[in-house]
C-alpha cells in the first residue's frame, strides 16, 4: 500500500482534509497531524517518525507554508532523508501562486492553482505514488493509455488520441542563433496531432517546474525543445513525455465537453420540436 505524509500550515487545513479524504478513499494511507497526534505527543518525534514510515512526503505549498516553521523543519527532514537514500520521497503540491522552497526548486510539482485543473493534478499525484496499476509520473505514455478509459459517458464519435513521443530525428538538430550553447532538438511524434492539440501542449508548459526549464513547441509531427545536451536525458525527455501526456487528455475532455454539450443542443431542440408539434396537433379545426 502506497502511503503518504501531509506537510501542510495549519490554515491549509480544509484543502488538505478534502485532499487526505480522496487519498483514503483511493487506498493510500495518509499521515495527517490531526488524526495521528495526540495532547501531550512530543511533535518533533511523533513528526519525525510519521516522515520516517510514510513512502513519500507530499509538501502542501502556498504564501502560508513557506513562512511557517514547522513545514520547513518538516520539509528538510524529508529532504534529508531522500537524499541519503532512506526511501522518501517528496512531492510538492502547489496550491497557491508562490516561490518553491529552495530545497524544492529542482522538483517538478503537482499544479493546484486552477480548481479546473483539479482532476488532472490530482491523476499525476495518484502516477507519482504509484497508486493501483497505474505507473508513476514518468512513465506517462502508459498512463495516457488509462486516462481517457476513466471517462465512461464519453460519446463513441469522440476518437481517442495517444499521441508519444516515439524516437528523436537526429538529422533536424539545429544550432540556435540566439543563444549560445543551446540547440533544437527534434522529437518524432506517433502521429501528426489534429487541429487544436498543439494548444494544449502550449497550456501544458506554460507554468515553469524547475530551474532547468527550457523552451519547447509543436512543429508538424514533431515536438521541439531548445536546450543544451546534456540536460535531453536528465529532464526535458521526461517533461515532454507527461506534457504530450496531459496534451492528450486535455484535447480529447475538450472535445467530449463539446460534443456533449451540442448533444445537449440537439436534445433541447428535439424536446421543443415534439412540444410544439404537440400543441400544434391539438389545435380544433372544427
Amino acid at each position: 500500500m502506497s502511503s503518504v505524509f501531509l506537510s501542510h500550515n495549519s490554515k491549509d487545513k480544509p484543502w488538505v482534509s478534502k485532499l487526505a479524504e480522496r487519498l483514503m478513499s483511493d487506498g493510500v494511507l495518509v499521515w495527517l497531524d490531526e488524526a495521528k497526534l495526540n495532547i501531550g505527543d512530543s511533535l518533533i518525534e511523533n513528526i519525525s517518525a510519521g516522515i520516517r514510515d510514510m513512502k513519500y512526503v507530499a509538501a502542501v505549498i502556498s504564501t502560508n507554508s513557506i513562512d511557517s516553521s514547522w513545514v520547513q523543519k518538516e520539509i528538510s527532514l524529508a529532504m534529508s532523508k531522500e537524499i541519503a537514500g532512506r526511501k522518501v520521497t517528496v512531492l510538492p503540491l502547489l496550491i497557491e501562486k508562490c516561490t518553491l522552497p529552495a530545497s524544492l526548486i529542482d522538483k517538478l510539482y503537482a499544479d493546484f492553482t486552477k480548481p479546473e485543473n483539479y482532476e488532472i493534478e490530482y491523476s499525476k499525484l495518484l502516477r507519482a505514488l504509484g497508486v493501483g496499476s497505474g505507473p508513476k509520473i514518468a512513465n506517462t505514455h502508459q498512463a495516457n493509455t488509462r486516462k481517457p478509459q476513466r471517462n465512461h459517458d464519453k460519446p463513441e464519435s469522440i476518437q481517442i488520441v495517444d499521441i508519444c513521443i516515439v524516437g528523436v530525428v537526429k538529422e533536424r538538430t539545429r544550432q540556435d542563433q540566439e543563444f549560445s550553447g543551446l540547440q533544437d532538438y527534434f522529437f518524432q511524434l506517433s502521429a501528426m496531432p489534429p487541429f487544436g492539440w498543439s494548444d494544449f501542449f502550449d497550456k501544458a508548459r506554460q507554468f515553469v517546474r524547475h530551474t532547468k526549464w527550457r523552451k519547447a513547441w509543436i512543429e508538424g509531427d514533431c515536438v521541439v525543445v531548445k536546450c543544451a545536451l546534456e540536460e535531453l536525458s536528465e529532464c526535458h525527455l521526461r517533461d515532454l513525455k507527461e506534457d504530450v501526456a496531459t496534451a492528450n487528455m486535455n484535447y480529447i475532455q475538450a472535445k467530449a465537453k463539446a460534443e456533449r454539450q451540442r448533444q445537449i443542443k440537439r436534445e433541447r431542440q428535439e424536446k421543443a420540436k415534439m412540444e410544439q408539434d404537440d400543441v400544434l396537433d391539438q389545435l380544433d379545426f372544427d
